[in-house]
């Protein structure tokens, strides 16, 4: 379903995907056809030629402290040394700035939640990597709470209806003094503890049919197991657990609309408000999102649901130029499994329009979503950014059939540029299209990883 607050794979090839890290964000794509194309990207290092470009060792507070401006007035009284590294961080991680011309993003931007790893049952910061922990993370409401009888409905899909709840005041206890009211530190530290980001709004995602709950269940499952990584609310929007009260999926709520939106506000644009509008966006949408991926993929997350609708833009600014920036980061599991986990593909399966070639045929061993089908969604979805809808709308017209048909080809920029309109959109912006084709091979067996499409991201930016 497609709401506009976050609420809410089977190995192909013969390589193992290696150990997952968190890339900083540079420019991954230049823009060739209406602007010059700028000097290496930040953080380049010609010493490491070769190489994948990598994180420095740093903390995950400091990786994601750029993205809020709230997380540095907390910070501002730390030692001068963590301030020039949080400084450093910032502008070694440019990010696609968002200036007036879309329109409603402004307004909401002092409201983007601040993407730290939410707390684990809201009593720890930082979800650790040593520990299993449950199966399943329970959502506290006994330290915050929520106000579901006056929450506003946001959307309502096939299986739930997704609301968003401000804070509920609860009772201090001894247990959670510490977190509604932070102690202080002793004299002697001169130092402000660091207080984990707790959120005034959530997104409460509730079942409206009871044969929905192992869904829920499951989806909490793929969550809780993405959260005990550090850097996932890179990737995913904070997930705080499920509420045992009513099975209801607790996250963060982050205004900013959808992927999906976003294309729609553009079709209002002239066509050259438009381009300026797409590669200023692009290629931090790309860069985000390809990661993403990369970072499901390597923990064993399959989405099986990858589309516009089910990304979330994060809006918050940067720390430097104050200016508007825009995160891309996944949302809705309910389709997602994990396939050494012995988990069911049967909830799987995927929207038409983004679904791979292979998934059109009636042997199971194709039609089920695989990391290589993910690719392909979200090559697609790229494609979607690009066009302005889906690439075969002027072909098939709403013909389920003639889709079907047109997918099982394995060409969508063929139908894409069947329109005349969307042909001179895609010849303006090469550059991306070339970045889109590597994940819309038809043979699956020879489609890029994610792995491997975010090393290209980073060798491309390199070579420009």
């Amino acid at each position: 379903m497609a709401a506009h607050i976050a609420w809410l794979p089977r190995t192909f090839g013969t390589k193992e995907s290696p150990p997952h890290k968190s890339r900083s964000r540079p420019l991954p794509l230049r823009i060739r056809t209406y602007s010059e194309a700028g000097s290496q990207s930040p953080g380049f290092d010609e010493s490491h030629e070769g190489r994948h470009l990598r994180n420095k060792s740093l903390s995950v507070a400091t990786q994601v402290a750029e993205f809020s401006p709230t997380t540095l007035q907390k910070m501002e009284d730390e030692e001068e040394e963590e301030a020039d590294e949080v400084e450093t961080i910032a502008n070694e991680s440019p990010r696609s700035s968002l200036d007036g011309s879309v329109a409603g993003f402004s307004d909401n931007s002092s409201l983007a939640g601040s993407p730290l790893t939410p707390l684990t049952g809201l009593s720890s910061g930082r979800s650790s990597l040593d520990s299993d922990g449950p199966e399943i993370l329970s959502y506290d409401f006994s330290k915050i709470d929520y106000e579901l009888e006056r929450a506003k409905v946001l959307g309502t899909g096939l299986w739930s209806t997704v609301y968003m709840a401000e804070q509920k005041p609860v009772q201090p206890s001894r247990t959670g003094l510490s977190l509604l009211s932070p102690p202080r530190s002793p004299r002697l530290t001169r130092r402000k503890p660091r207080t984990a980001s707790i959120p005034s709004l959530f997104a409460i995602k509730t079942i409206i049919r009871q044969d929905a709950k192992p869904i829920f269940h499951q989806e909490a499952r793929v969550l809780t197991h993405l959260q005990r990584h550090p850097t996932s609310a890179l990737h995913i929007i904070p997930f705080y657990g499920l509420d045992p009260r009513n099975n209801s999926l607790i996250f963060e709520a982050v205004i900013g609309g959808s992927l999906e939106d976003l294309t729609s506000r553009m079709k209002q644009m002239t066509e050259v408000a438009r381009h300026l509008e797409l590669i200023t966006l692009f290629p931090g949408l790309a860069f985000d999102l390809i990661n993403g991926l990369d970072f499901l993929h390597a923990h064993g997350v399959i989405h099986a649901d990858i589309k516009p609708a089910n990304i979330l833009l994060d809006i918050s600014h940067h720390l430097t130029d104050n200016k508007p920036i825009v995160r891309a980061r996944y949302i809705d599991f309910s389709a997602a499994f994990i396939p050494s986990k012995g988990d069911s593909a049967s909830d799987a399966g995927g929207t038409w329009d983004f679904m791979a070639p292979e998934q059109m045929r009636i042997q199971p061993e194709f039609n089920t979503p695989t990391f290589a089908s993910d690719v392909w969604s979200l090559g697609i979805t790229l494609l979607y950014v690009m066009v302005g809808e889906s690439p075969y709308s002027e072909a098939c017209g709403g013909n389920v059939f003639m889709l079907r048909e047109a997918i099982k080809t394995g060409d969508p920029l063929q139908f894409a540029r069947m329109d005349s309109r969307v042909r001179k959109r895609l010849a303006a912006c090469q550059d991306f299209v070339d970045c889109v084709r590597l994940a819309v091979k038809k043979e699956r067996d020879i489609r890029i990883t994610a792995a491997g499409w975010a090393g290209w991201l980073v060798e491309w930016e390199r070579e420009g």
